[in-house]
Order: C-alpha cells, then structure tokens, then sequence
C-alpha cells in the first residue's frame, strides 16, 4: 500500500512538473518579416527650407527737408500713380528763402551792370585822355622847334613839356581804372552765378516739401502722421513705402551650404503660408546668390525665388514653407528607406546570405549605369553610394541584394541593381511571434521590473 502512495505522489511530481515545464519554457521564436513590395514609381527629390515674402521692387519714399506734415494724401494699402503727390511738407520757411536768394540774385545783376558802367566810363576817360595826349606832343614838338630858333622862351618850352608827361601819368591811371572796373565786372557776375546756384537749391528745397509717388504701385508701410515734424539728417527720413507690383513676389530662403550645391536657376518650387495653408503656390528659382552668411558655424546663401500673385492673397512679410525639387526621375525602381538600415540576424540568414554579413562598403561596385539618373531639367541628380538591401528568398530567408542609391524624397530611394527584383519583398524590420505572445502573457497588473534605462537611472 505505501509502494502505491509513493507511485501514485512520483506520477503526480512528475505530471506536474512536465506541466510546469511545458508552460514555462522558452517558447521557439516564430520569425517574420516586415516587408514591402518593390515597385516602380516617382522620385521627387526636394530641398526644404523657409523663406519671407517680399515685393520684387522695394521703393522707400523718404524727405530730404525738414519741416511738420501739413497733409498726407495717402495711406496703407493705397495704389498710387507716379507723379501722384502723397504728402506736403510746410513750405513757408522755404518759400522765404527762395524770395530772399531772388533778391539777392537781382542785387548781383545790378552789380553787374553797375561795373560795367563804370568800365565804361573809364574807357572814356582812357580815349578823351588820348586825346589830349597827341595834342600836347604835336604842341611840344612845335615848342621844340621854336625854341631851336629861339622864337619862344625856355620857359614856355617846359610848360609844354610839363603837360605832355601829365597827360602820359594821366592815361596810365584811367587804363588802370578800366581794370580795376573789368574786374568789378567779373567779380559781380561771380556773384550773379552764386546768388543763382543758392536760388536754384532754394527752389529745389521748395519743392522738395511737395512729395510725390515716383512710381506705380501701392503703399505697404506709412511711418508719419499728419502735424510730426520730419528732420532729414545723413540719411532721408521714410516717410511711405510703396511695392512696385504685388502681382508677382519674391521671396529670399537661407540654404545651407550642403543642399545649395544643388539648386540652381529654374527648378520649380512649392510653398505654403501660414495665413492660406490650404493652398499651394508654385513658383521657380531665379537665382543663387553667392553672398554667404555664417550663424552658429553654419553657413547658408540666399536663393531667390519668384510666384506669381494674382489675387494678391501673399502680403510681404509672410512666411513660407518650401519645397525646392532638386531631381525628379519617373518610373524607376524604389524602395522605403527603412530597407537600407535593416541587418538580418545571423541566426536567420539562410545559406544564401553567409558571407555577407559586413558591411556594404566591402561588397564589389556595380557596373556604371549609362544612362541619365533623372530628365535633364534637373542637374542636381545625386548618384548615391553602394549599399544592400535584404529581400524575402524562396525558401523565406533573406537574401542580401546589392543596390546602387540615388534620387531620395525622404521616404523613398531610388535605386538601381543588376537583378531583377521587380515585385519582390524587400525587408523592412522583424515582426517577433514570441514577442507578441510574450506582451499578451504578461499581467497588467503584475509588478514589472526596471529595464536597462531605469536601472540607470536608478544607479
């Protein structure tokens, strides 16, 4: 009977514990793939940045005169003809100035003709001096004769000499006088020209209190009211700024250095603003511009990109989101890029795959492919490095294919291989079964023990 208790107990041990055992054993690891279907379609390879909305053609409006505001005729968001005057500035100071440089230029004229009157009146005295002159030296020579012949006295002779050398004295004081007076002359008109050009800046100031729109367009920004006090000092006080044409934007992106390498002139461009984020505006690249700015050591140029705006929904100032396409290639194999960083184990790596297990850096180049990467519009086509994709085999273990990248939207690569893996499973990741049975084993409501990083933590 204890024989039989004693069988009866080993029997039960030993169900119970094929059962525990049966239960708690490391469950064999059911492996499958996460996989995608290589398929052919589009490559958009695109350049992401923000930019700022700005009229094509900025004019700022500004005084060169100080004075108060008496009127402003225009205001934000006017559209404005050139030559239409848009503001006046008080013009009573420059009005007295140009009454005052009048006076003075009409003081000068008088001058003028003043020292030419006496200029002429010495010429006068110079002729009726001359004169006299050959009357006493005809005298003097008859004097002479006369006193050869002792027809006259001594005395009579140096009389007539004395006004001979008088008049000689007398004709070199008024030829003085006529150059004294030809200088007045050209010293007044000296003064007719000064008194002319302080006029002229005068009458420009005058008109400088009258402002007028110098172009078409429409106001964006005011900076004065009507009765503040302007004062043009080194630079002109703005006073409006007009936008030629709101028609057409510009807008100026900051690229960095690595991705400017590949924009050029005329690729088209996508963007959004906040203020219309259901609508996609197109425009295109106009230019590159060398000018570098380096912030935080990262050096970006500015691209210039115009849209058009016909219903002038973007206002200058705005932010946009853009998308500048770099390369597009239609109709070419492509596959997620997750695909490219996945590394099978080496426990699931079929006969097939020994041998590969380095990296793809040491695997042989393919051959070089003729023909264009992506349609000539676009010459920033990028041909990528070597790399190696895993694909489902038949038997279901991977198999490593080598592949050459290019064109990449992010999300997608373009990539060329000299097999045909056209609709194949292309491997993405690891779907675990034993994971899953293990997460739906595991109690809620049991106490979980810290993992790697809380322990960490913890230390």
């Amino acid at each position: 009977m204890k024989a039989f208790i004693t069988v009866i107990v080993l029997l039960a041990v030993a169900v119970g514990g094929w059962y525990g055992w049966s239960k708690w054993r490391p469950k064999q690891q059911a492996t499958s793939w996460r996989t995608r279907t290589i398929e052919r379609g589009e490559i958009v390879q695109e350049v992401r940045a923000t930019g700022t909305v700005q009229p094509i053609k900025n004019i700022l409006v500004g005084t060169q005169v100080n004075g108060p505001i008496l009127k402003l005729s225009a205001d934000f968001n006017d559209e404005v003809k050139e030559g239409q005057v848009i503001a006046q500035i008080d013009p009573a100071v420059y009005e007295a100035n140009v009454a005052r440089d009048e006076a003075t230029l009409a003081s000068a004229e008088a001058s003028v003709l003043s020292a030419t009157a006496n200029n002429g009146q010495a010429r006068a005295n110079v002729e009726q001096t001359q004169a006299r002159l050959d009357l006493a030296e005809k005298e003097l020579v008859r004097a002479k004769q006369l006193r050869a012949e002792e027809m006259v006295s001594q005395a009579s002779y140096d009389i007539a000499l004395a006004d001979r050398d008088a008049l000689l004295a007398q004709i070199k004081i008024n030829r003085n006088a006529v150059d004294q007076t030809a200088a007045a002359i050209d010293q007044a008109k000296a003064a007719v020209m000064q008194a002319d050009a302080a006029l002229k800046v005068s009458r420009a100031n005058l008109g400088y209190t009258t402002i007028a729109s110098p172009v078409d367009g429409i106001i964006i920004e005011r900076n004065v009211d009507e009765g503040q006090t302007v004062v043009s000092s080194m630079n002109a006080q703005t006073i409006f700024t007009i936008a030629t044409d709101l028609t057409r934007i510009q807008l100026q992106a900051d690229i960095p250095e690595s991705d400017v390498g590949g924009i050029v002139a005329g690729q088209p461009v996508t963007f959004t603003v906040d203020a219309h984020s259901r609508i996609v505006f197109t425009g295109a690249v106009t230019q590159v511009r060398m000018s570098a700015t380096a912030v935080q050591n990262v050096v970006t140029f500015p691209v210039i990109i115009e849209a058009a705006n016909p219903r002038k929904l973007l206002f200058p100032g705005m932010t946009a989101n853009l998308a500048i396409e770099t390369g597009r290639a239609q109709d070419v194999l492509k596959i997620p890029a997750a695909a490219l960083r996945f590394t099978p184990p080496e426990t699931a790596v079929g006969s097939r795959g020994q041998g590969v297990q380095g990296s793809s850096a040491d695997a042989p180049p393919l051959s070089p492919d003729p023909r264009p990467t992506s349609t000539p519009s676009t010459p920033s086509d990028r041909r990528g490095g070597g790399g190696r994709i895993w694909i489902v085999g038949e038997d279901g273990d991977p198999e490593p294919v080598r592949v050459r990248q290019k064109l990449s939207d992010g999300t997608s690569i373009e990539v060329e291989t000299e097999q045909d893996i056209e609709g194949r499973e292309v491997i993405l990741g690891i779907n675990s079964a034993s994971n899953a049975s293990a997460t739906a084993d595991k109690n809620p409501f049991a106490p979980q023990m810290p993992g790697p990083q809380m322990r960490r933590a913890i230390r």
